[in-house]
């Protein structure tokens, strides 16, 4: 039994010897990436080299975004005014269909975190991990099933859990 182990450990050593020089022996023909070959490159696939300098004198001017925020200031009409009653309107219209229900899909195998994300984005539900913390602490976050549910949107914590666990 130890004449075995000694040959087989015998045997690594070796083989790890052997592949170490192999190693050694052909990166050492590896070139390494110098400006010349960068060059040849460039001109065999039709590419263009530019320094720092030429890339940035290349970009656009990019304007502070402080100026842009000054800009809309120096603008205020009565426009506005419309602009805020209309606004009015859309956020009335937004309130009567968020209160609409719709359904939403939960495919087999979705990980709680990623329902809660899901929820959050549909708008269901408000903080996606304060959701998860509510599933954990009251432990029905392995309850969450999968399918199609009927929910609407601003749901407290409690009525999303409950309607995910039946």
């Amino acid at each position: 039994m130890k004449t075995n182990l000694r040959a087989f450990a015998i045997g690594i050593l070796f083989a790890t010897g052997v592949m170490g020089v192999a190693y050694s022996v052909v990166s050492a023909g590896a070139t390494s990436l110098n400006e010349e070959s960068i060059k040849a490159y460039a001109e065999e696939n039709e590419l263009y080299l530019l320094t720092k300098t030429e890339y940035n004198e290349l970009l656009p001017a990019i304007e502070p975004a402080e100026d842009l925020k000054e800009e809309p200031k120096e603008e205020v009409t009565e426009e506005t005014k419309d602009e805020d009653g209309k606004k009015e309107e859309v956020e009335e219209k937004e309130k009567e269909e968020s209160n609409e229900p719709f359904e939403i899909v939960i495919p087999d195998g979705m990980a709680t975190y990623e329902i809660t994300a899901l929820l959050a984005r549909e708008g269901i539900i408000e903080d996606d991990k304060e959701f998860d913390e509510y599933l954990e602490d009251r432990n029905i976050a392995t309850k969450v099933r999968s399918g199609t549910f009927t929910m609407k949107k601003g749901m407290s914590y409690k009525e999303a859990a409950e309607v995910l666990i039946r």
